[in-house]
């Protein structure tokens, strides 16, 4: 048996903001879900298959996958030590969870563990281009200096050679 949604609504679609930061999860995808939920034989935790806003960089990737990050929202929300998160394709898979966990306050914890995470890494690219910047900057005042020293070197005959008349000849 497959659960699917007897109403189902598209995936909203990200808006332009979206590619510098909004990284959330937007619903579950039920037809992940087991096929054996609201059974007698509903396993006691599963993987939960949700849905992120867009695609996941890498480094958002690498943190979202940190066993660490996992280990906190299990301490934080009381859900099962055993709890993982996956990143796949445009899908977080939420290992040895429950829909009743999630909805008691692990979907919270992991809305805003994603927003911490985007404002930890707009910080750093912040941190970066102004780096960069300051970079550029401390390079076109160097460029500019060495321009200006280029600009004084007269390559004209002395007073001398041009008194002469012979303009190799050395006095």
């Amino acid at each position: 048996m497959t659960i699917v949604p007897t109403n189902p609504q598209p995936t909203p679609t990200p808006d332009a903001t979206d590619d510098r930061h909004g990284l959330r999860l937007v619903s579950v995808l039920a037809s992940g879900l087991p096929a054996d939920l609201g059974t007698g034989t509903e396993p006691a935790a599963y993987t939960v298959p949700a849905v992120f806003s867009r695609q996941v960089t890498q480094e958002e990737r690498l943190r979202i996958e940190d066993p660490a990050v996992a280990r906190r929202l299990a301490e934080r929300t009381g859900a099962d030590p055993a709890l993982a998160l996956v990143v796949e394709d445009r899908r977080l898979l939420i290992q040895n969870t429950t829909l009743s966990r999630l909805e008691d306050g692990l979907a919270t914890a992991i809305g805003d563990m994603l927003a911490e995470l985007d404002r930890d890494l707009l910080a750093a690219q912040d941190r970066r281009a102004a780096e960069a910047g300051a970079l550029a900057a401390t390079e076109q005042t160097r460029v500019d200096r060495v321009v200006r020293e280029a600009a004084r070197i007269s390559f004209d005959p002395s007073p001398a050679a041009v008194a002469d008349g012979d303009p190799t000849s050395s006095t």
